[in-house]
């Protein structure tokens, strides 16, 4: 069994930054940056602490997950074989952490990087929930929303959460070509929006 070992590198300025998107790569390659992904494919296990931030688009409006190196020019790979030359030879490695020439790099114990890996771990399964209380506020706000239109539109005495649809074909019926396919559309978005809850599948508008 190889033994744990753990290096530090010193990385090019530039490679902590996200790399392009690829959806060939499972989700938990997601936010990787041009430095792991180069180690990665050069057969290199690689761990870089970070932290992400969502910011919101200023013209879409869209939140947008970055992903931010902890240790700005640092980052940790594995290497039970001792080949740092080939390590060298990747792509935004700049040189190996050591105390001097004569020592050679530093190797870190693995309780030390594991230590690391879990508050890496929390910090990510902090922000993964922040994120889905938010989309979570995101889709009752907007269910109200629709459901607000659908109260302007369908005859009055309907309630609020109208079995949405029970009887909608009936008074669809008797809407306009224009504000029929906009109920229609509407009602469909709910349907993706709650599923069961509370709106039934309509027809698609023709």
């Amino acid at each position: 069994m190889s033994k744990s070992r753990w290096y530090a590198i010193r990385v090019k300025p530039g490679h902590q930054r996200m790399a392009a998107a690829d959806s060939r790569l499972p989700e938990r390659r997601r936010l990787e940056t041009v430095i792991e992904r180069n180690c990665r494919e050069g057969g290199f296990e690689i761990f870089m602490p970070s932290f992400v931030v969502e910011t919101k688009h200023h013209r879409t409006n869209k939140f947008i997950e970055k992903r931010f190196p902890l240790l700005v020019g640092y980052a940790f790979v594995h290497l039970p074989r001792l080949n740092f030359e080939e390590l060298r030879k990747v792509e935004g490695v700049m040189c190996l952490l050591k105390i001097n020439r004569e020592l050679g790099p530093i190797e870190f114990h693995e309780d030390v990087v594991a230590s690391l890996m879990l508050a890496d771990w929390e910090g990510r399964q902090t922000h993964d929930y922040n994120r889905a209380v938010r989309h979570e506020h995101e889709r009752v706000s907007r269910v109200r929303h629709l459901r607000g239109q659908l109260r302007k539109i369908l005859p009055k005495g309907r309630g609020a959460r109208i079995s949405m649809t029970l009887e909608a074909d009936k008074a669809i019926e008797n809407l306009n070509g224009a504000i029929k396919e906009r109920v229609l559309t509407i009602l469909s978005e709910l349907n993706s929006l709650v599923g069961d809850d509370g709106v039934a599948p309509t027809r698609k508008a023709v």
